[in-house]
């Protein structure tokens, strides 16, 4: 049995889910029920509530069962008293928590990771894969293989995109190979992409170049005939006109004249439609002449220039549509032929480096599974699930679903009980591939006997703010239906016909929502007077939430409250480089790394900081720097930034237990760095984050600014595949292409996928907006930007009305609907505001009084303290730092940041040394090898004279083993080696000459047996690939050993 729970914002879905949840483990009689039940959320966040909930309400039946909520479901329907219900959820409890690993709430990415993992056989990678969240970064290195692949023999390729880079600078374009290959990369690998494909039932490799050059030819043939017919029709059209005496100037506002652009068209450019007022007079003959000169001059023209006028406005039609699609699909057709070789490299890499693409893991287990009936899966799993449980399933991909489905079908043929909780109108992650459509009709169709059990009472809001949301849903989805040429009953007010909310919160304060309208650039400070004024009734700075569109307005909102003296915290607005002490503290760190530098210099002598000497690592470094920023900081700049501080510290030891302790190369990683503070959900502050973010959240006082930013659509990229029925392209360009939707899509063969975008980007965009004015419970302030005087006079006359964002439709509602007279309107034009209900006190309907949670606060008032390793002693004045008293480095440790460098000991100087020759291939690169070590700061130039004099002479000492002595194109430096168990290994150098090779491993310490066990491995692997192995020996560098293994 299926059962489909419709919930809107509030409406209790959490309780609803632990509650059936529970229901499951308590009336099954099986003790290790919960091994069978799996839930799935969106988010981590929303697992880790998920499974908070249950095991709270499970403790409370099994603590104290008369105060739970959920007595009333559970007495008398599954048990006969509330001592027996006690006794099983005790049990249950107990059993859950020492089996903690087997409870199954889960994300559903986690899920399939999991699910996965089970096939790591079928899908060609070694059970020890991991997964790879930065997608972008695989793509980029499978181009730089492409581009690094590329030679004359590679002929193919290398002419494909030769051809390319010369028609763009023929057409006078910038064109940058390496940069347009990436671009071109990151699109085709798209996951929008990939969907388009399967939608179409194409696959990458039947993009064969002869394919697209075929494609091409054809485009080209379309583009050039319909520029040579429009050059025809209008040239036809002036030649009437001439015959007959009458100039082009002389018609209707000489409209005739847009004529001469395409008789003599530029054969550069391509072409645009005639303007709309062109063809609106040029269709009625009654318009061609101004009407004091129609009665002499059209009886002169009538018979003559009809036809060919005629003619030349059917061009624009069908024709024109099929012109532009040629123009879009000829733009394409080198970057679509890089997409096998780009596919190819990519499954190559992630082979290598034993990854999976996140994005692509749905896809790789859907073709697994694809067909496939349950027992197979859980046959791989080693589980079987009778019971489902699916949070937010309007956020579910279609992929996601294909492969969930034989799970749900068979659950459901065996009697399972399922769940399946969403709602279509918070569905706003489309962008990550989710399909509302699944669960507002393609479930319920696939599951006919299922049970519709819809939440319809709001929890959450007082009882204004519940009547606001009614309404104004309910009318926008209506007249943005109508703005779209739907009267009634259309598809948003479809989706929104179930917005309408019971109120469960009977509280005699109804609670409060406010509207304002001002100028753009005055919207921080009414953001700020809506803080105070809640301030005002009792609200706390926690109990307030700003919510915004994106991270950028979220930034300038937090830094304005900030500046005005609000605390305020962010998930991920604040970006740590906009904190003056980091950036001081930076800076100094490049005046330290290169006092040459005038501008750090500068900075250096104006702060009056002193910079330390002997620091031990980087981190010691910026420890003292910070010290000397603090006590020099007269407007204590860094009390306000410790959160940014804080965040840069971690940033630099992350790069130092990495990388080491270069100071160059953590300011180099630094410039390529962005990092924003996440903070914590406690302490007073006012909490100001994305209204993505704030999806499954709730807050007593909610604003809302910066609405005209919600706009209705937006252009943007999708790859679409054009409708070729009945066109010279059918049979040759079926496929998907990289299409930007706007307006002009109306003109090609794409137009169906512009309407098919601009209704879903209303939906995602009005969801949006639903998302952010669900979350307050006892008051909300909504602000935005004074409609345009131009969309005012449309206001009055325009029907139906155009509305561009949903600011305009906010203000038709407050102003102009039938819901005006319930609210309370003030100010003038430049700032107008309307009020439903009045604040409450929020002291009087405050859930609890205080959460018990204190902010943190150092009992010496220093809220970042940095104390040095001696309190006594700062770095350059002379103890030695395995004296100092907080902190003693052991021997070993100290030799990596010791004074001494390459004197410190064997070992580092091994280290060195061995990175040297890892540089080398023949003798010539010594110099070069040992010159970077000293711009990266490992060594000092009087450490590079000996190093360089110490290689050359060992080097000179093996010259008869052939090891250096050879062609530079013959040697590989540790190239590293995998084995059928996945285990990477990396020979110091081998030597190849045709199919022999001479193995090299560099050694600077004592000798031992497991080196020579390691370089019988690397033999053993070469000799497996085929090779001969000529010799295998251990180079013991320092003392001129060498030890022959083979």
């Amino acid at each position: 049995m299926l059962k489909i729970m419709k919930a809107s914002a509030g409406s209790g879905k959490t309780y609803s889910l632990a509650r059936t949840y529970i229901s499951l483990l308590l009336k099954n009689n099986d003790r290790y029920a919960y091994r069978h039940i799996l839930a799935v959320t969106f988010t981590n966040k929303a697992t880790d509530e998920m499974k908070r909930r249950i095991l709270k309400e499970l403790h409370i039946l099994a603590t104290d069962t008369s105060s739970s909520d959920y007595l009333k479901d559970f007495v008398p329907s599954l048990f006969a008293s509330a001592d027996l219900l006690q006794q099983k959820a005790r049990a249950v409890l107990h059993d859950i928590l020492h089996d903690y690993s087997a409870f199954a709430v889960s994300t559903i990415d986690r899920f399939f990771q999991h699910t996965l993992k089970a096939f790591a056989r079928e899908i060609g990678q070694f059970a020890s894969y991991q997964v790879e969240l930065d997608k972008d970064s695989l793509v980029a290195e499978s181009v730089d293989r492409i581009l690094d692949s590329l030679t004359e023999e590679d002929s193919g390729l290398l002419s494909w995109l030769t051809r390319n880079v010369l028609e763009q600078i023929e057409k006078g374009e910038r064109y940058s190979m390496d940069a347009n290959l990436l671009q071109m990369a990151l699109r085709l690998k798209s996951a929008q992409r990939q969907e388009a494909l399967e939608k179409a039932g194409i696959r990458d490799e039947e993009n064969s170049k002869e394919k697209l050059l075929q494609i091409r030819d054809e485009c080209r043939r379309i583009i050039s005939s319909f520029k040579e017919e429009a050059r025809v029709r209008a040239t036809a059209v002036l030649e009437a006109l001439e015959r007959t005496g009458v100039r082009p100037e002389e018609s209707n506002y000489k409209f005739m004249t847009g004529l001469y652009a395409f008789s003599e068209p530029d054969p550069s450019k391509p072409f645009e439609a005639p303007k709309d007022t062109f063809m609106k007079r040029a269709v009625d003959k009654k318009l061609w002449f101004a009407k004091s000169r129609s009665a002499k001059l059209l009886p002169q023209v009538e018979a003559l220039l009809e036809d060919p006028m005629k003619a030349f406005c059917e061009l624009w039609g069908r024709d024109f549509q099929i012109y532009n699609t040629a123009c879009v699909l000829d733009s394409q057709i080198y970057g679509l032929g890089v997409a096998a070789e780009l596919q190819r490299t990519y499954k190559d890499l992630m082979k290598e480096k034993n990854v999976l693409s996140i994005d692509d893991s749905n896809t790789i287990l859907k073709d697994i599974i694809d067909g496939s009936d349950a027992p197979f899966v859980y046959e791989k799993l080693g589980v079987r699930y009778d019971h489902f449980l699916l949070d937010e399933f309007q956020d579910t991909a279609g992929v996601q679903w294909t492969n969930f489905s034989p799970l749900l079908h068979n659950s459901d043929s065996q009697g399972g009980e399922n769940l399946i909780v969403g709602d279509v109108k918070q569905s706003i992650y489309r962008w990550r591939g989710s399909d509302w459509n699944l669960f507002d009709s393609q479930i319920p169709n696939e599951f006919p006997g299922h049970i519709n059990d819809p939440l319809k009472v709001n929890y959450r809001s007082l009882g204004n703010i519940v009547r606001f949301n009614n309404e104004f849903f309910r009318q926008a989805a209506a007249m943005v239906d109508r703005m779209s040429g739907h009267e009634d009953n259309g598809p948003l007010s479809a989706i929104y016909k179930d917005v309408e909310q019971g109120i469960h919160k009977k509280d005699k304060a109804p609670g409060n929502v406010s509207v304002t309208f001002c100028a753009k650039e005055d919207e921080l400070q009414r953001v700020l007077d809506a803080v105070m004024e809640a301030r005002s009734a009792g609200a706390r700075l926690s109990e307030i939430a700003v919510l915004v569109r994106s991270n950028a307005i979220g930034e300038n909102v937090a830094l304005f409250l900030i500046d005005n003296g609000i605390d305020v915290i962010t998930d991920d607005s604040l970006k740590v480089k906009n904190a003056i002490t980091v950036r001081r503290l930076a800076s100094l760190m490049s005046y330290v790394d290169n006092p040459d530098n005038s501008v750090s210099s500068f900075l250096a002598a104006s702060l009056e900081v002193k910079v330390p000497e002997g620091c031990t690592s980087l981190v010691d470094l910026a420890e003292s720097l910070l010290r000397g920023i603090k006590e020099n900081d007269r407007d204590m700049f860094w009390k306000s930034e410790i959160l940014h501080v804080q965040s840069f510290m971690d940033k630099l030891s992350e790069y130092v237990s990495s990388y080491g302790n270069s100071l160059r190369g953590f300011l180099k990683y630094w410039e390529g760095e962005d990092p924003s503070i996440s903070s914590p959900s406690s302490g007073e502050c006012v909490r100001v984050m994305t209204i993505h973010k704030s999806k499954g959240l709730d807050f007593p006082y909610v604003i809302v600014p910066y609405v005209e930013n919600i706009k209705l659509f937006k252009a943007d990229s999708y790859w679409c595949a054009p409708d070729l029925k009945d066109t010279s392209l059918e049979g040759i360009a079926e496929g998907v292409y990289d299409v930007t939707l706007s307006s002009s899509s109306k003109s090609t063969l794409f137009a169906e996928h512009y309407d098919k975008e601009s209704f879903l980007q209303q939906v995602d965009n009005i969801n949006t907006l639903y998302v952010a004015m669900t979350r307050a419970s006892a008051g909300m302030h909504v602000i935005a930007q004074n409609p345009s005087d131009k969309w005012l006079k449309e206001l009055e006359d325009a029907d139906p009305l155009q509305f561009s964002d949903f600011s305009q439709v906010l203000y038709w509602f407050v102003c102009h609907s039938d819901y005006t007279h319930n609210l309370h309107r003030e100010g003038d034009e430049e700032h107008v505001r309307f009020d439903l209900g009045g604040l409450v006190d929020f002291d009087k309907i405050r859930k609890q009084e205080d959460d018990g949670l204190k902010p943190f606060v150092i009992s010496s008032g220093d809220e970042y303290p940095s104390i040095p390793l001696n309190p006594e002693s700062e770095p350059d004045q002379g103890i030695d730092v395995r004296e100092r008293g907080r902190l003693k480095f052991s021997a070993d440790a100290l030799e990596f940041f010791s004074d001494e460098g390459m004197d410190a000991s064997n070992r580092v100087r091994g280290v060195v040394l061995h990175d040297v020759l890892a540089q080398v291939i023949c003798p010539e690169d010594l110099e070069v090898a040992v010159s970077s070590m000293v711009t990266s700061g490992t060594v000092t130039p009087d450490e590079a004279l000996r190093i360089t004099g110490l290689l050359s002479e060992k080097i000179a000492h093996v010259r008869d083993m052939g090891w250096f002595e050879v062609d530079r194109s013959m040697v590989l430096n540790e190239t590293s080696l995998m084995d059928s168990d996945g285990q990477v290994y990396r020979p110091d150098r081998v030597v190849m000459d045709g199919r022999k090779v001479k193995i090299v491993d560099y050694k600077f310490g004592e000798h031992h047996r497991s080196y020579e066990r390691q370089l019988t491995k690397y033999a053993d692997l070469w000799e497996c690939m085929g090779y001969q192995v000529e010799s295998a020996c251990l180079w013991y560098v320092l003392t001129d050993e060498i030890v022959k293994v083979r």
